[in-house]
């Protein structure tokens, strides 16, 4: 206990430092990704074939591909032919894209969840089919998404980590740094998962708060 004390009053700010870095990959590609599904969401319930093809493809192979090997083609592979990205956006990119197509399936399945006969009385009250969308489907299709999206969100903070590949400064990255340092690295993993856990757990407390405020407006 002492020792992890003293290490935490030595390094201390750098793991602060690096759960902000982790905090800020986790937040810019969590955007890019719920507007990458959404847009390859809509692309595969389309009715023009082209954009449902395209959509399909792109979510196979993303999802069919290790994020490690995505991450390391974007940020060596693209530099031998000229394509220099520094890090922090080679992650945001990579990141983005692949939780894009696992939030495109997670949207597409909660939007087709919604009953047939809801999209049918909007029709017949004349509503447009926008209206419909925004004020009858996605509303009722929150409870579907809210689950399994928290969860991918989860996963996705911890797949930060796999950035210190490329010498991004996040969490994992200062905690080998102090390993490196100090030798103790059984206990600087150890702080490094009790902040994991500390951000994991408590997203997954405010999304079953937000989850349980959805399902008391909707009954």
């Amino acid at each position: 206990m002492q020792s992890l004390f003293g290490l935490w009053q030595r390094y201390g700010e750098s793991f602060l430092h690096g759960m902000l870095v982790t905090l800020e990959l986790t937040v810019a590609s969590l955007v890019v990704g719920l507007v990458v599904g959404g847009v390859l969401a809509f692309m595969r319930m389309s009715k023009i074939a082209p954009l449902r093809a395209i959509g399909a493809v792109y979510v196979e192979i993303v999802r069919s591909t290790p994020v490690i090997v995505e991450l390391f083609f974007v940020y060596y592979s693209l530099a031998q032919i000229g394509i220099i990205i520094p890090g922090v956006e080679a992650a945001v990119i990579v990141l983005g894209g692949f939780y894009g197509a696992l939030y495109s399936e997670i949207f597409r399945s909660g939007l087709m969840s919604v009953d047939f006969g809801q999209r049918e009385a909007a029709e017949a009250l004349g509503l447009r089919r926008r209206t419909t969308l925004l004020r009858v489907i996605v509303p009722q299709s929150l409870l579907a998404i809210l689950p399994p999206g928290t969860s991918a969100a989860i996963d996705l903070v911890k797949d930060t980590a796999l950035v210190i590949t490329i010498g991004v400064g996040e969490l994992m990255y200062q905690a080998y740094q102090a390993g490196s340092e100090t030798f103790q690295y059984t206990n600087v993993f150890l702080i490094a998962g009790v902040l994991y856990f500390i951000v994991c757990y408590g997203l997954s407390l405010t999304v079953r708060r937000w989850e349980r405020r959805v399902k008391a407006a909707g009954a």
